[in-house]
């Protein structure tokens, strides 16, 4: 199993994870890739019960790799 959605759980929002992976590999910049898994979590509930419970795991997710991707942003650079 791939850890899409490093150091938090894999859920109905993986999928989304795994875009900002790709999109950290590309260097997109770190706050378009960051600000796009916010909205593709925010909208990926898989039922509307779940819509409230993803939008709080989006903004959960996104204080985390606002504070915090930038060492994974990093390391995802092609080197010179």
């Amino acid at each position: 199993m791939t850890d899409h959605c490093t150091l938090w759980p894999e859920g109905w929002w993986a999928a989304c994870c795994k875009a900002h992976d790709d999109d950290y590999l590309a260097q997109v910049g770190q706050a378009v890739a960051d600000t796009d898994l916010l909205a593709c979590v925010a909208t990926s509930a898989p039922t509307p019960v779940l819509a409230a419970a993803s939008a709080v795991v989006a903004l959960v997710m996104y204080v985390g790799v606002r504070a915090f991707g930038s060492r994974f942003y990093r390391k995802a650079a092609p080197p010179l």
